[in-house]
């Protein structure tokens, strides 16, 4: 059976729906995100570099150096920048 994650507090449900629709305390809309990452042995904070075992145990631990003082490990897929070349001078 499959898990699904909030990426802010580590809650597991079975159903995305289920997820999403239910409220959580740390999520600025507070409401659960999806973690879109995959199962991992270890999760690390991509703030301080601390480890934990599992998601909830992470992002439920204080961090210093993050904006909201607990650890965060965002897997969302970020906006590729598009470049736009230099123009040419005459």
């Amino acid at each position: 059976m499959a898990h699904y994650y909030c990426e802010w507090c580590g809650a597991v449900h079975q159903s995305v729906q289920s997820l999403v629709n239910s409220s959580c305390p740390r999520s600025p809309s507070k409401k659960h995100t999806l973690y879109e990452g995959s199962e991992k042995s270890q999760y690390t904070c991509k703030y301080c570099g601390a480890k934990g075992q599992s998601l909830r145990g992470l992002v439920n631990s204080t961090c210093t150096k993050s904006p909201t003082k607990y650890h965060q490990r965002h897997c969302r897929k970020m906006a590729v920048q598009e470049t736009v070349p230099p123009t040419k001078t005459a």
